[in-house]
């Protein structure tokens, strides 16, 4: 008598598959910011590129909660990044203002978009790197895809908050573009919220301000959004002065 061999089915846990599904949430909130934009809809553009920086920041934590971090989890978020972080901010500046530019300003979005997915490379061959002196610990090596995303829209977030017409002006935009995809590909060391560290006393006034941040965003939106852009680009000159002290200190 011939036996049936019943194979049983692998069964995952749901949480070993939620972290990707965030990741491809992102993918989709970036690739919807794109059709947004080439739709004149900048405003929700943005908006869904913020959305996808929110799904980026969850998925590497859910899969730590649930023990679930693999190499195929890093690869994915990174291909996901390029798409939100690093194609389509430089598509809705592109049919923001760029494509006035026509030739140059298709240049500057492939420029920003490829030093986009140049950093997230550098990145991958960086992480776990043993030779990484201490000192970089508390830095990160140039500016992160979603910081880029944030900076690389300044132009399109002060229009927004004003409505002036100089903010949409093409050249602005281009020049933004530029400066941001040379820092995301720089080793300018940039500001680490994970590993800041506060004092008792800084407590309180770090919890007061982000009280008025989040009443600020309820009521003026997009002109909180450009100040905390504005704030973050005038970090950078203020991190590399702490940097360089580092290395000083690590050096004696």
């Amino acid at each position: 008598m011939v036996k049936k061999v019943i194979e049983e089915k692998k069964l995952f846990p749901l949480g070993k598959i939620l972290p990707a599904m965030i990741t491809l949430a992102s993918v989709v909130a970036g690739l919807t910011a794109i059709l947004l934009a080439s739709r004149g809809a900048f405003e929700k553009a943005l908006i869904a590129v913020m959305l996808a920086a929110v799904f980026d920041g969850f998925d590497g934590r859910v899969a730590r909660m649930f023990k679930s971090a693999s190499q195929f989890g890093v690869e994915l978020d990174s291909l996901a990044d390029s798409i939100s972080f690093g194609v389509a901010p430089a598509f809705i500046l592109f049919f923001f203002s760029a494509y006035e530019i026509k030739s140059i300003g298709w240049l500057a979005t492939v420029i920003y978009a490829i030093c986009c997915v140049l950093r997230l490379a550098r990145f991958n061959t960086m992480t776990g790197n043993e030779n990484i002196p201490q000192y970089w610990n508390s830095f990160f090596t140039g500016i992160p895809a979603p910081g880029g995303a944030l900076l690389a829209t300044i132009p399109l977030s002060l229009y927004l908050a004003t409505g002036e017409e100089i903010f949409k002006n093409s050249s602005f935009s281009i020049c933004f573009m530029l400066i941001v995809g040379f820092l995301m590909i720089s080793r300018v060391p940039t500001l680490s919220l994970k590993k800041i560290k506060l004092t008792r006393e800084e407590i309180a006034p770090v919890m007061i301000l982000f009280i008025i941040a989040l009443v600020s965003l309820y009521f003026h939106f997009w002109y909180t959004i450009s100040v905390i852009s504005i704030i973050y680009l005038l970090t950078i000159p203020i991190t590399i002065l702490k940097f360089v002290k580092a290395k000083k200190d690590y050096s004696v």
